[in-house]
């Protein structure tokens, strides 16, 4: 069986600064919301517990099994719906006034194409005058960190489901060229007799303001602001992220 879902929802427990940006941002253009990588639904229920619907959207049904028991725990069934799709590819009988990418789901589109298909698919599905949020680490302050393949210890945390003692460490290497992260993630998970280590290998795709003002264009967008974090305040070269957030005009 494979645990990622699980040691996601482990490595993302803390990850809540997120939450009230995008719920201020749905109750800004109303429902319905798209949502675009949902994984276990770590967004989507508080998004549904604020009364909107939500549509999630995810390529692995692992996640999605996992979010379907979140979504059955907090009894919020009637107002989400779970797709397995491929976002480039997505067809929904339906449109949206806010479509959203959270927490670096984009760097996964590794190249221009896929980048594009995933855009143009969001704008398709998006109401006249609706909203696109896309959520990424700012590349400069992604950069300065491991980038030579050096394996880092990230943290040590008890997992409450299985009472074992997970330590999660990561590796790196960055090609410059084509502006791609090979992203390597160990978990070591201790329990009373055995140790057991997972190790998943993920190529992410950073991008550019620039470039990703010129991707949002291409699709049919109107840039309306960059943010450089949750806060709201405005993109530097210091910010840790970048938020775009986006109209669908005409």
């Amino acid at each position: 069986m494979d645990d990622f879902p699980r040691l996601y929802d482990l490595d993302t427990a803390d990850l809540v600064d997120d939450l009230d940006f995008y719920v201020a941002r749905a109750r800004r253009m109303g429902g319905p919301v798209l949502e675009i990588g949902c994984g276990t639904g770590r967004v989507l229920v508080p998004l549904a517990e604020a009364g909107f619907q939500v549509t999630g959207v995810d390529v692995d049904p692992r996640m999605l099994a996992r979010a379907r028991e979140r979504v059955a725990r907090v009894c919020l069934g009637d107002r989400v719906t779970l797709v397995e799709a491929d976002a480039r590819t997505l067809s929904l009988y339906e449109h949206f006034a806010l479509a959203i990418i959270p927490l670096n789901s984009f760097l996964h589109f590794t190249s221009d194409d896929d980048q594009l298909e995933c855009l143009r698919a969001i704008r398709r599905h998006l109401r006249r005058g609706g909203l696109a949020v896309v959520d990424l680490p700012s590349p400069d302050a992604a950069l300065l960190g491991e980038v030579g393949g050096q394996v880092v210890l990230e943290w040590v945390r008890r997992d409450p489901e299985t009472g074992a003692e997970v330590s999660k460490l990561r590796s790196q290497r960055v090609d410059t060229a084509r502006q791609i992260v090979e992203l390597t993630l160990f978990f070591d998970e201790a329990g009373p007799d055995s140790l057991r280590r997972r190790t998943y290998t993920l190529p992410l795709r950073y991008v550019y303001r620039r470039e990703l003002e010129l991707l949002l264009e291409k699709c049919g967008f109107v840039l309306e602001t960059i943010y450089g974090g949750y806060d709201l305040s405005d993109y530097a070269s210091d910010s840790l992220k970048l938020i775009a957030l986006a109209r669908a005009e005409g």
